[in-house]
Order: structure tokens, then sequence, then C-alpha cells
């Protein structure tokens, strides 16, 4: 009669030392990436910006007598603000996070949805700029 021997399974030493060869290769090249969140905080404050741009140019191209629409960029608050006129003055304010700095500026935009000036914002750190034209337009540099 034969004996029943179970088949062994398990992995080689071979297998084991590429496994864990791979998994330090890939701990040094991606665990940087997720430790530090300065980056993806900057880049999530360019987006902020440049969508509070429009939405300020919008709410000055569809007042009816007359616009008065202002975009302040306030740090010291952490925030972006954009006041109008309408029935008293009205507010948006968007936070941004706290260890980003974006360049202290107000930009005013008027019914045809024209900025005052022309203006750069930085944002730190990182150093990411948002350059805002006098037609309005917003965009990165």
């Amino acid at each position: 009669m034969r004996e029943w021997i179970p088949k062994q399974h398990g992995f080689t030493l071979i297998e084991l030392v590429t496994v864990i060869t791979i998994l330090g290769l890939l701990s040094v090249a991606v665990i940087p990436r997720f430790a530090s969140t300065s980056n993806f905080e900057t880049r999530t404050a360019q987006d902020q910006l440049i969508s509070a741009v429009r939405q300020a140019q919008q709410l000055a191209m569809n007042k009816a007598v007359s616009a008065n629409v202002q975009l302040q960029i306030d740090s010291a608050n952490q925030r972006l603000r954009i006041t109008y006129d309408e029935s008293g003055t009205q507010t948006i304010d968007m936070t941004i996070a706290d260890n980003v700095t974006l360049t202290a500026t107000t930009i005013s935009f008027s019914k045809s949805g024209d900025a005052n000036a022309a203006a750069t914002i930085t944002i730190m750190p990182g150093t990411r700029q948002v350059r805002v034209e006098t037609t309005g337009y917003a965009h990165v540099l």
C-alpha cells in the first residue's frame, strides 16, 4: 500500500528575496510622495484661486446695473473672499490650507468682466504662480 505524502507548498528563497527587493524599491520611490502633502495642498490652492477668479468675474458680469465685485486674497486669515453689493454687501469665502500662503491682493471686476489690473499671485510652498490678466482670464504660469 502507498502511503499518502502531502505535497509541500511554499515560496522559494529566490521568490522571497525578489518580493522583499521590490517592496524596498517601492517604499523608497512612493512613500516620500505620500508623506509630503504640501505639493497637493499648493495645487489645491491654485485650483481654488482660479475658480474664485472665474466666480468673481461671472458675478460681475451677471449684475444687472453695476458691478462692484472684488476678490480679496487674505493669507492672514487663510481665505479667498469675494465681496459684491446686492441688497447690502454679500461675501463668499473659500478656505485655503493652513500651510499655504498666497500673495495678498485685491482684484476688482467691472461689468464687462475685466479686472482692474493684471496681477500675478504666488502660492507657497512650491512657488506656483497664477496670473490674472486685465481681461479677467486666470491661468497658471
